[in-house]
């Protein structure tokens, strides 16, 4: 049963441990809502550790360092910003007493689950969960859940960005949030391995269905000729969104096990979420994932290509 923010908050005060997962290949919204929820349980005397597959990706340590896990004996597991149990790694296979996270059609079971669908970021439950167990939104916490904020929003740009959104927003300025470095470190600064990054991204580019449709493709080669790691692609697939026309964005990445990460970003009425399903995906409805084995790059952009192609002429018919 999914319950709202309140109700979990009431829940989590009738334990003592935590131990809090977020989903592998981090990005800003898990690590910032791990972590603050991770602080304010400490706050009220609850003992924590946050944990994930994948170590936190170095933009976001000036932000984690703060945080000192707690040695635990019978924690139970609390799931963040995952969608499912294949998000959450290594850690997929846990009993979950809680899961909070805001992407559709979330399949982890879990004892008490609050689920708000498209939300425009974890962070902006984390926030009144926090806020429900009683304690106080220091700086350290408003730090993390605006760069959660910020970095799940593209700025206040995805189709999710509401009235809570901007609610939020204002609430951890007031909480002293520093909203002038965490948007230029989060959504302004680039390393120079970034441009290079998305200029091989520029060159790997393939328009179709007259410009509607465009797929690009990451490789590990592209990785160490750019000389970055994978998690400094955060926001990468946001890239292709910018260009006039496009409908239909889907980016190609090859992971370190030679698994496809494919992900969709789409706008009007064609959904994300409905083209990754066919591939065993989820998402929002303008932004959505999956990953695809045992497949080449060029063969998944034709697999990928072809959905898209139907999915866009169903909106047009």
């Amino acid at each position: 049963m999914n319950m709202n923010a309140q109700e979990i908050a009431r829940e989590m005060r009738n334990y003592t441990e935590f131990r809090i997962v977020y989903h592998i290949r981090p990005d800003g919204d898990c690590i910032g809502s791990a972590y603050a929820l991770g602080l304010a349980l400490q706050s009220v005397g609850k003992r924590c550790e946050v944990i994930g597959e994948y170590p936190v990706p170095a933009q976001h340590r000036y932000l984690t360092d703060v945080f000192r896990s707690d040695p635990l004996t019978d924690p139970v597991w609390v799931s963040v910003d995952s969608a499912g149990p294949d998000r959450a790694g290594c850690y997929g296979g846990e009993h979950f007493t809680f899961c909070i996270d805001h992407h559709r059609g979330n399949s982890i079971e879990a004892d008490f689950k609050c689920v708000e669908e498209d939300c425009g970021a974890c962070s902006e439950i984390i926030l009144k969960v926090i806020r429900g167990i009683g304690a106080q939104v220091t700086k350290p916490v408003a730090d993390l859940l605006y760069m959660a904020l910020v970095s799940d929003t593209m700025s206040f740009r995805t189709a999710d960005t509401d009235a809570q959104t901007f609610e939020t927003a204002a609430e951890l300025y007031r909480c002293g949030a520093d909203v002038y470095r965490i948007g230029r470190n989060h959504t302004f600064y680039k390393s120079a391995g970034r441009m290079r990054i998305e200029q091989l991204l520029t060159e790997s580019f393939h328009y179709t269905c007259e410009g509607r449709i465009l797929t690009g493709i990451i490789t590990q080669a592209d990785l160490q000729a750019a000389g970055i790691e994978d998690s400094a692609l955060e926001g990468i697939n946001c890239f292709m969104e910018r260009i006039e026309g496009v409908r239909i964005s889907g980016t190609i990445r090859e992971l370190a096990d030679g698994k496809l990460r494919v992900s969709v970003h789409t706008n009007g009425n064609i959904s994300a979420d409905a083209i990754v399903r066919e591939f065993g995906g989820a998402g929002h409805f303008h932004a959505a994932g999956c990953v695809i084995p045992d497949r080449t790059a060029g063969e998944v952009r034709g697999m990928l290509e072809e959905t898209c192609r139907r999915h866009l002429e169903e909106e047009t018919t």
